[in-house]
């Protein structure tokens, strides 16, 4: 019987590859099909209308002169990816909606959540020390050991959890992560790394994997990233985005956006140059105060970051073939926080299992307990109970925008730091921090009620 459900198996995911390919050949008219095979196939009435939305989309986009940016987006994407990237990628999306989605549906069930993506940090050891980087108060020569990384990944998936973040640190200086992506090819994983490790010949593993995306820290242009990461860092990271585009790889950008670069790496320039050097994609992280010497200062003020909701990520996806995402203002999207494993949460390379990447406490240790049980735990459950932290979506984060809520879940669930200096968090910038969520609270409720009337 095993044998046969093996056969059966593999006969589904062959078709599967054929509709990857189809769809990576003609977007236009094999994307709604395989939409409307996705609403054949997922379980529930919400997922059933999700894709019928989006099959409506690409049969409004088929026809529309000229296309949407959106499309043009994925029309950038299908080029710059290799064949086996895209059907490899694309694959995996339909695998993950036939068989993650029903094993997620039970662990909301019986765990009480199923997070979309688990964040690991296989090692905090990097190749450059970049200033304000939070990887530089760990003990950089303590790695998680390869066993116990791996059975985070196989316990993820069997929560129906197909997409592993690999950070750090520099994940790349682990050769052994590399053999994930071969023993989990169902899954999709996502590195973020700072490209310098990058060469012809790891670019080519990773397109023979095929299921893999790469992320790049890139901080705006030379002279902004290079004082912050070291001289030629930028240059380096080029290099690296030039065998990522030739061996086929799909890799976008990862940015921490401040007070003092808001407007140049929102601005079209920046953007242009970007797109020019192959990105697909980028991220928008919002300077924290956490790792080393915080410092609230270099946050985007209230008013800043009121610019970056209207004319930030939002901006640029209306106007470039570039998919820019802003992980505070486009929370509505997602229904606030996602921390402690609603839809993410973060194992630090000590194995300490941690709400969000950027809140650096925790009750649990994945060296102890299953990926379930830390998700089940009073503190991961309290955080969970507490989202939304607000009625303003706009005003989604218990760090800088609810600071008395992370006060509350670490002080109920006495959970410890998990680096040096972390409780400061809590105690010598409480103050700078509650005077910041106050002055944001003002502009974010005006902005709401504007959005929501």
């Amino acid at each position: 019987m095993h044998a046969l459900d093996e056969l059966v198996g593999r006969s589904a995911e062959g078709l599967v590859d054929r509709l990857a390919t189809l769809v990576a050949a003609d977007p236009e008219r094999h994307l709604p099909r395989a939409a409307r095979i996705a609403e054949t196939v997922v379980a529930t009435e919400a997922n059933k209308r999700a894709a019928a939305r989006v099959r409506r989309y690409f049969e409004e986009a088929r026809d529309a002169d000229p296309q949407p940016i959106a499309m043009q987006t994925l029309h950038r994407a299908i080029d710059a990816t290799s064949p086996h990237c895209r059907t490899r990628l694309i694959t995996n999306l339909m695998l993950w909606t036939k068989n993650g989605l029903p094993k997620r549906h039970k662990a909301q069930e019986v765990v009480g959540t199923s997070p979309m993506v688990v964040l690991i940090s296989p090692t905090m050891r990097c190749n450059l020390r970049c200033a304000g980087c939070y990887a530089a108060e760990y003990d950089r020569g303590h790695d998680m050991p390869a066993e116990v990384v791996e059975r985070i990944v196989a316990e993820a998936r069997d929560l129906g959890t197909y997409a592993i973040t690999l950070l750090g640190g520099e994940p790349f200086i682990r050769e052994d992560v590399l053999d994930l992506l071969d023993k989990y090819r169902d899954m999709t994983f996502q590195v973020f790394t700072n490209g310098a490790l990058i060469t012809d010949e790891l670019a080519a593993r990773l397109a023979n994997a095929g299921n893999v995306l790469v992320c790049l820290s890139i901080d705006g242009f030379e002279r902004d990233h290079d004082a912050r990461r070291g001289e030629g860092a930028l240059r380096r990271t080029e290099e690296g985005m030039a065998a990522l585009r030739q061996a086929g790889v799909p890799f976008g950008s990862s940015t921490m956006v401040t007070s003092r670069n808001y407007m140049d790496v929102t601005g079209d320039a920046f953007v242009d140059y970007l797109i020019e050097h192959g990105c697909l994609w980028g991220w928008h992280f919002l300077y924290m105060p956490v790792g080393e010497d915080p410092d609230i200062s270099l946050m985007p003020t209230p008013q800043q970051r009121e610019y970056l909701r209207t004319r930030g990520a939002a901006r640029i996806r209306e106007n470039k073939p570039l998919f820019v995402m802003d992980f505070w203002n486009d929370a509505p999207y997602v229904g606030g926080c996602i921390a402690a494993g609603r839809e993410y949460l973060h194992i630090n390379a000590n194995g300490d299992v941690e709400p969000c990447i950027f809140t650096h406490f925790a009750a649990d240790n994945i060296r102890d307990k299953s990926l379930a049980e830390a998700l089940r735990s009073p503190f991961f459950t309290k955080v969970r109970a507490g989202q939304p932290y607000s009625d303003n979506l706009l005003r989604p984060c218990m760090l800088i925008d609810n600071p008395d809520a992370v006060r509350g879940f670490v002080l109920h669930a006495g959970a410890r730091p998990t680096h040096p200096h972390a409780e400061e968090l809590l105690t010598k910038l409480a103050e700078g921090l509650d005077a910041y969520a106050a002055e944001y609270q003002g502009i974010a409720d005006e902005a709401w009620a504007e959005i929501s009337s």
